[in-house]
């Protein structure tokens, strides 16, 4: 099933040829370009994040990103602001993450791009905290909609059109949200239950 189809699903804008739609919480960009004029740009994309693709298959449409540390959450201590990034590798987060993105045609002749993310957590162990271990961690919509917004930019929308974009949809959630919650605190003085889907 192509997610250009699902009934529920919001375009949020389109800015030129790229557009940004919503299901619930998924997020995705709906292109007016071939998958076969898409792959290479998306993969440079990830390579121009300083990610390494783990693995491609281009039959089956699918890329995913090898595990990376975002070091962009490493505190920029005094240490550090002084002495620069030769010591980076010192420094640890304690987080990796991984991206899967899948590019599919759509029934309008146009591409579908999703991009997943994976996260796993360094988590020590033992009464010095001498030994770590590796374990999932959720995903976050957060960072997916982060990764979107910069292929947006990538794939030639102006920065500032992207941002828009992002805000946009993130305030249309958060409305959403809060509708949601009205109603359900409504129906409760109210004395009543009410389902609503969708």
């Amino acid at each position: 099933r192509e997610a250009g189809q699902k009934s529920g699903a919001t375009a949020l804008q389109n800015v030129g040829d790229v557009q940004i739609t919503r299901e619930g919480n998924q997020r995705w960009l709906v292109v007016a370009r071939t998958p076969q004029q898409l792959w290479d740009p998306v993969k440079t994309f990830w390579e121009n994040n300083g990610f390494v693709l783990a693995m491609e298959d281009r039959r089956v449409g699918v890329m995913e990103t090898d595990w990376a540390e975002n070091r962009a959450k490493i505190p920029l201590d005094p240490i550090r602001r002084t002495i620069g990034k030769a010591l980076d590798s010192l420094y640890s987060t304690g987080e990796l993450d991984r991206y899967r993105t899948r590019v599919e045609s759509n029934a309008a002749g146009g591409t579908n791009i999703f991009i997943t993310h994976r996260g796993m957590e360094e988590v020590l162990t033992g009464r010095e905290k001498e030994t770590s271990t590796w374990r999932s961690r959720p995903n976050s919509p957060e960072l997916e909609n982060e990764m979107l917004r910069r292929l947006m930019v990538s794939l030639g929308v102006p920065q500032a059109q992207a941002d828009a974009v992002v805000r946009q949809q993130g305030a249309a959630a958060k409305t959403a949200s809060q509708q949601a919650r009205a109603t359900v605190q409504h129906d409760t003085v109210a004395g009543t239950l009410l389902l609503q889907d969708g």
